[in-house]
């Protein structure tokens, strides 16, 4: 008998037997590696008010689930009107501001750390602090909007 010393041979040898033996054991069909399924493991582990859509309410910005809603909140802003707003929304809500001006400025939303310069502006955030934040005209100092967040 002669012996042929190949590394490597042995190692594929020893791992086939072992492949074998496992795909011989997947095929097992005794009761401790195959648990029966049961009715309630097919069924999905969902609440039916979580994933139902929201009921549109002009009033409400948050919908019964207390998850905020999806649709924005939409402010627009005319900086020279010389007269600021006052807007309010509610803790979580997703907020888009267009402030449109005359002349380009640098605008800026205080609390939120937003600076936007040009005549036609967009601030598209989400309001996830609570308190009033104040939009501002850097260039005559006005406070074009006082943005109050609150919890609904």
């Amino acid at each position: 008998m002669k012996i042929y010393s190949r590394p490597g041979l042995f190692v594929g040898l020893v791992a086939s037997l072992v492949g074998v033996v496992a795909c011989s054991s997947e095929g097992s069909t005794s009761p401790a590696s195959n648990p029966p399924i049961t009715e309630a493991m097919t069924q999905t582990p969902t609440d039916p008010a979580s994933i139902s859509a929201p009921t549109s309410s002009a009033s409400k910005e948050i919908p019964e689930t207390g998850t905020p809603s999806t649709e924005s909140v939409a402010i627009e802003i005319d900086a020279d009107a010389g007269v600021p707003e006052v807007a309010s929304v509610a803790l979580g809500s997703p907020v888009v501001i267009q402030v449109f001006s005359e002349t380009e400025q640098d605008f800026h939303l205080h609390g939120f750390d937003i600076d936007l310069m040009g005549d036609d502006v967009t601030f598209d955030f989400i309001a996830d602090k609570l308190g009033d934040f104040e939009l501002e005209s850097h260039e005559s100092g006005e406070i074009l909007l006082t943005l109050s967040v609150v919890e609904d």
